[in-house]
């Protein structure tokens, strides 16, 4: 049974409950990827997103901001946040996070994100402790902030599928 013969050609695009990416997949994206959209509501209730590097620290995601940024006031008001990565090299399999900002001021944290900042790309090799303490100076701002997200609800979409089943004319629905 055909998608032609039985359901109109919209209904794909409609309803995406097929297309999702299982578990194991969205934490290879969150743990591979390296950048997320970040969203945050504005004082007079605007949205607001930017692109912003981001590492896993201790299963969490993290990210480090001062305090002359609009999303450091934004969270500090109103700690809700949306995350939007991708995978890499494939923007169409999506994982959406949206949950609640923590805003820490932490040392560790901050070295331990520096490290895996250094660290990211395939096949380097952990810093140096000379270099790891080069790059924190960097960072190390007094107004420097580190976030972390507290994930409350995953959503997800695999752009490729959809596009295969529309191409197939396979009824996922069976």
């Amino acid at each position: 049974m055909s998608d032609d013969t039985t359901r109109p050609k919209w209904f794909t695009r409609r309803n995406i409950e097929p297309f999702t990416i299982g578990d194991a997949a969205v934490e290879k994206i969150i743990n591979e990827a390296t950048h997320a959209v970040v969203s945050w509501v504005t004082k007079d209730h605007k949205p607001a997103s930017a692109v912003m590097l981001y590492r896993v620290i201790n299963g969490v995601i993290t990210i480090t901001s001062t305090t002359n940024r609009a999303k450091y006031h934004a969270w500090r008001r109103n700690p809700s946040a949306c995350f939007c990565i991708w995978e890499p090299g494939n923007i169409g399999r999506q994982v959406t996070l949206r949950g609640t900002v923590r805003i820490t001021k932490d040392a560790a944290l901050l070295r331990a994100f520096t490290q895996s900042f250094l660290s990211m790309r395939p096949g380097s090799k952990p810093p140096t402790e000379e270099r790891l303490l080069k790059e924190i100076e960097k960072f190390d701002a007094p107004d420097r902030h580190m976030m972390q997200l507290t994930i409350e609800k995953t959503l997800t979409h695999d752009l490729n599928s959809l596009f295969a089943a529309e191409t197939s004319g396979e009824d996922v629905w069976g």
